[in-house]
């Protein structure tokens, strides 16, 4: 015991295993079926991309298969782990209701644990200085704090923000008219983390006016006095206009040393009011103003709401039943305006209509996202971001963003498992699932291993000086001498083989100290304990 404050639930020390659109299975956190390192096979591309995994990916399956892969394939965790700047996420609220393109009803302990599962993998593809964003309502939203806590550490919280999402009263509610959702704000690391400020809009340049047509421009009335009495600091301010002495307020002093106030008057910076006997106050003028540091309430006004949302949806898809829960595209923008710059990685592995990879397209950041359902990606996900490549895309912040088309992005999909997992009397029993040809066999092996794929007649791939052998077949005294002759000096190998004589591994460490063998699938889950065949 720690002492650390958690959140438990049931099931908490197990792995939650998802099987699809189909629900969730709790398993051990040992099973074979919880620690596969799932391929990513393309199915498709869109617009300009390089084929490496520096593309923009679209990727369909569960977010889990998804996240693991991203951290734990060697090409893509090289690309993507540690160095995602901004996660913005809309997972299932778990509200209880069935909506037309996903159910958003699971138990509770089967949400946190499907939470937990991801955002600990998000923990992990998280830059230094990067931040983690959860849309959700009041249902979860508590809880999902205390989890964000517990995994990213309650000093990384930045804050909860208020979206009003709705700007009319639903008088057939019962208790009361939900008008905003939820946005919980963590960084990686709070001491490396900072806001990016935000334009300043029309709304917050109206309060600077002119009243005395000062050359300079617009300006705002700041109070001379603050709080606190100093002694060097409490002196007589005189109106240059009439004469009249100002001492500061009782219990307060001026905020500028007198030679300061001195040159201010001087400049025309200190303001008496119209007829010049008014407190003195300091102007301070709208061009000297930066931009504006973020407020933790977004209003629809600013960022648009429900009404905004669906219409852009209508926009893109007039034939299709409009998705149920979008957000509209300023609502990201700011997200990614706040948490984000040009070029940076932006991920959000519960993609639903695309919205997050659509403006992180226009915005110029680079993008992963995932969505569970291939309907929904056929539907809605993928036809939008074509149109977004090809500049066809009229709505949202197109026009803000002076968006015309361009780039592009790779369709992939979560493979298949190689592995058909049995549960027995002796254990679970994990055999090679049928249809898994050798090239499908090499990458798994690799991926699972942690090995770069590399282009080699005897080896698959890379790990430092050490190199993978995959033989899908008998690994015998042949087989480990014609590997051991195909090293460099200094290098050792992992062979992984279907099948293994039993001399096998002695000849091998004969010929190459330091080289081992495993056998497929036993040992890729060693840990597991499983009966092998």
């Amino acid at each position: 015991m720690t002492g650390r404050l958690t959140l438990t639930w049931a099931n908490k020390d197990h792995a939650l295993l998802s099987h699809g659109e189909s629900g969730y299975e709790w398993v051990d956190r040992d099973d074979p079926r919880a620690r596969e390192v799932r391929l990513l096979d393309e199915v498709g591309r869109v617009g300009d991309v390089t084929g490496d995994a520096s593309d923009n990916f679209l990727i369909r399956g569960d977010s889990l298969d998804a996240l693991r892969a991203l951290v734990h394939t060697p090409e893509l965790a090289a690309e993507y782990r540690g160095k995602v700047k901004l996660v913005y996420i809309d997972p299932p609220f778990n509200t209880g209701q069935a909506f037309e393109h996903y159910d958003d009803s699971l138990e509770h302990s089967v949400w946190l644990g499907m939470m937990r599962e991801r955002l600990v993998l998000i923990k992990e593809l998280l830059a230094p200085d990067g931040s983690v964003w959860v849309h959700l309502d009041d249902a979860e939203m508590a809880y999902c704090k205390v989890l964000m806590d517990e995994i990213f550490g309650r000093q990384n919280f930045v804050a909860s923000l208020v979206w009003q999402k709705a700007d009319t009263v639903r008088n057939d509610a019962t208790r009361f008219s939900s008008a905003h959702d939820i946005i919980l704000v963590s960084a990686a690391d709070i001491q490396n983390w900072r806001a990016n400020r935000l334009p300043r809009s029309e709304r917050m340049n109206k309060v600077y006016r002119n009243p005395d047509k000062d050359p300079r421009g617009p300006w705002l009335a700041v109070p001379l006095q603050g709080p606190n009495i100093r002694p060097n600091l409490t002196y007589p301010v005189v109106s240059p206009k009439t004469g009249k002495c100002h001492m500061p307020p009782a219990g307060n002093c001026w905020r500028r040393s007198k030679s300061e106030v001195e040159q201010m008057i001087a400049e025309g910076r200190i303001y008496f009011g119209k007829d010049g006997n008014g407190v003195p106050q300091i102007k301070k003028f709208l061009t000297e103003v930066g931009d504006s540091v973020p407020s933790t309430i977004w209003q629809v006004e600013e960022v648009g709401g429900n009404r905004q949302s669906k219409s852009e949806m209508r926009l893109l898809f007039p034939d299709e039943v409009p998705f149920a829960t979008p957000e509209p595209e300023r609502l990201v923008e700011r997200v990614l305006q706040i948490g984000s710059i040009s070029g940076d990685i932006v991920l959000d592995c519960f993609a639903g209509s695309g919205t997050t990879a659509a403006v992180a397209h226009k915005m110029g950041r680079r993008w992963v996202t995932v969505e569970l359902s291939e309907n929904t990606a056929d539907t809605f996900t993928k036809p939008r971001l074509e149109k977004v490549v090809a500049g066809d895309d009229p709505g949202g912040i197109t026009e803000s963003a002076g968006w015309t088309g361009g780039g592009g992005f790779r369709d992939l999909r979560i493979a298949s498992s190689c592995w058909q997992v049995l549960d027995s009397d002796a254990g679970l029993e994990v055999y090679r699932a049928e249809g898994i040809d050798t090239a499908t066999l090499r990458r798994a092996v690799a991926a699972q291993l942690g090995y770069a794929l590399i282009e080699h007649p005897v080896f698959t791939g890379a790990r430092g000086r050490s190199r993978l052998a995959v033989v899908d077949g008998v690994v015998d005294a042949t087989a480990v001498a014609d590997i051991a002759a195909a090293l460099a000096e200094g290098e050792t190998a992992l062979v992984a083989g279907t099948a293994v004589t039993d001399d096998a591994q002695t000849i091998l460490r004969d010929l190459n100290k330091g080289s081992r063998i495993l056998r497929i699938p036993r040992d890729l889950f060693s840990r597991t304990g499983a009966v092998t065949r």
